[in-house]
């Protein structure tokens, strides 16, 4: 994940505090997406304590700078985040709670803004949560709860949650009216069998195909869809700020795991509950199987990595790194992907299918421009449709890959791992070997990355040559085993590499 450029002024710790009104600033020269203001607060309790951090003085929060983010930046931004030289470095639990058995309908929920009070009661006390001051106007849905208590979660937290999946995605629906044709160009659905099918409109990655299909397939998740873009539209004609609004995706019963505090409500302690992240919701999605196909043929899967261009540089770290600027990415640059991984959200997907129809092409590496004063290219958040010099970057997000069984796994992988287990020299008697997927990964098997020069040459042993004679990129496997392996340092100009020996 590159740094934001933003948020890399200095090397103290920041906590995302809130998430605020959205535009398009002058400030920026951003016109294809919104902007979001973030507002971050110097953290300066200890990060591990679990108990500072949620008392009002764990951040210096009367010194607090807000930002502006692009909208597609949204999947990462988490209330309550740490974040230092532009890279989130930790997401705490605070108070974890799972409310059970809640039922939304309109009786039991109701929309408020941060600073409504209730019979001279304030429902966030700025006392126990000073972190929203500076935006008491942003809109927040109150879920009834037992014993006269209350559920608040911010609006811009449901929206990330059930429509954060991809930069893209959370794009699409800040940006324009949801319509039949905006995010998928067919859809048939078989009622006797509850499948579901779609597919997906331009620059739309799979990982979002469940939060589409349940728009598709259900009239509350389209209007829940549909409100974001129709609440900016209707403060925008007001002349307001603009906070986004909307409710659940769903009607009836759920179990929600949440992240947060308890705040007191008047003389009462303990009896709001205020949300910083959401993590899982249990209500079933409207459809028993899901299948979609693309319509870019590949959307990519960035595995970007350091390498070195014929030129002889090498990509280092500091001002040598991509960063990711508040500007407009350039619709003439290949689009990149970032992906991020997260626990499994949904627990219903769990026990529904949802796979791509046809087969899924092997995503792309990134491929890093090195200028002629041996810099990398920029790149920016999001999609656009205007020409400048920054690469889009898509956030995608992930959960964790699964083996599966009736999947088999491409000839090279099953030739390696024979080749390791019955060699003597890289295994060991009995040991097993198993193919996984690291954290960040949407799949064990991946494309080895390749920088190229100003001139367009790659480096030629990124590049594998077939039997045929036919040229592709180099791939690996990540598989772990018993077996003995010892690492060697390997100097190359100021950089230091270390390669296992097995």
């Amino acid at each position: 994940m590159p740094a934001i450029a933003d948020l890399s002024k200095d090397n103290r710790i920041w906590r995302l505090d809130w998430l605020g009104d959205c535009g398009y600033p002058i400030v920026i020269r951003r016109y294809g997406q919104p902007s979001v203001k973030a507002v971050f607060s110097p953290l300066i309790c200890d990060k591990e304590d679990d108990v500072a951090l949620l008392l009002p003085s764990a951040t210096d929060h009367h010194h607090q700078k807000e930002v502006w983010l692009a909208i597609s930046a949204l999947p990462i931004l988490t209330v309550g985040s740490l974040w230092q030289s532009g890279l989130k470095i930790a997401e705490p639990d605070y108070q974890l709670e799972t409310f059970r058995d809640l039922h939304i309908d309109p009786e039991t929920t109701a929309f408020i803004k941060a600073g409504k009070d209730i019979e001279e009661s304030f429902v966030l006390p700025l006392a126990a949560h000073p972190w929203h001051l500076l935006h008491t106007h942003a809109y927040c849905v109150m879920v009834a709860l037992p014993n006269d208590k209350r559920l608040i979660i911010p609006c811009m937290e449901l929206i990330r949650f059930y429509f954060g999946s991809s930069g893209n995605f959370i794009q699409r629906l800040f940006t324009e009216p949801l319509s039949a044709n905006s995010l998928w160009s067919s859809k048939t659905f078989d009622a006797k069998t509850q499948s579901l099918h779609l597919v997906l409109t331009e620059r739309l990655s799979g990982v979002s195909a469940s939060d589409i299909g349940r728009i598709a397939g259900s009239q509350f998740a389209w209007r829940s869809a549909a409100g974001i873009f129709s609440s900016c539209m209707k403060a925008s004609s007001q002349k307001l700020p603009i906070y986004p609004y909307t409710g659940f995706p769903f009607e009836g019963n759920t179990d929600l795991n949440v992240s947060g505090k308890w705040l007191p409500f008047g003389d009462k302690e303990n009896d709001t509950f205020l949300v910083c992240r959401m993590n899982t919701c249990t209500h079933p999605f409207p459809f028993k199987k899901l299948t979609y196909d693309l319509a870019d043929g590949e959307v990519r899967a960035g595995n970007g990595g350091d390498g070195k261009s014929k030129t002889g540089g090498s990509a280092r770290s500091g001002s040598d790194k991509a960063q990711v600027v508040n500007g407009e990415p350039g619709n003439n640059k290949l689009q990149r992907s970032a992906v991020f991984t997260a626990k499994t959200k949904f627990p219903d997907l769990k026990k529904k299918p949802v796979w791509r129809i046809k087969a899924e092409a092997m995503g792309s590496a990134d491929v890093f421009l090195r200028k002629a004063d041996g810099t990398l290219e920029q790149i920016a958040f999001g999609e656009s449709g205007y020409a400048t010099d920054h690469a889009g970057l898509d956030l995608q997000q992930c959960t964790p890959w699964q083996e599966d069984k009736d999947e088999p796994l491409p000839q090279f992988v099953v030739d390696g791992l024979k080749m390791l287990a019955q060699d003597p020299q890289y295994g060991v008697d009995g040991s097993e070997l198993k193919v996984v997927c690291p954290p960040g990964k949407r799949s064990p098997i991946f494309n080895l990355p390749y920088i190229v020069n100003e001139d367009g040459e790659i480096e030629e042993d990124s590049m594998f040559v077939k039997e045929d004679g036919g040229v592709r990129q180099r791939r690996g496997c990540w598989a772990v085993g018993s077996m003995r392996y010892q690492i060697q340092e390997i100097p190359i100009n100021n950089m230091i590499a270390y390669k296992i020996v097995i």
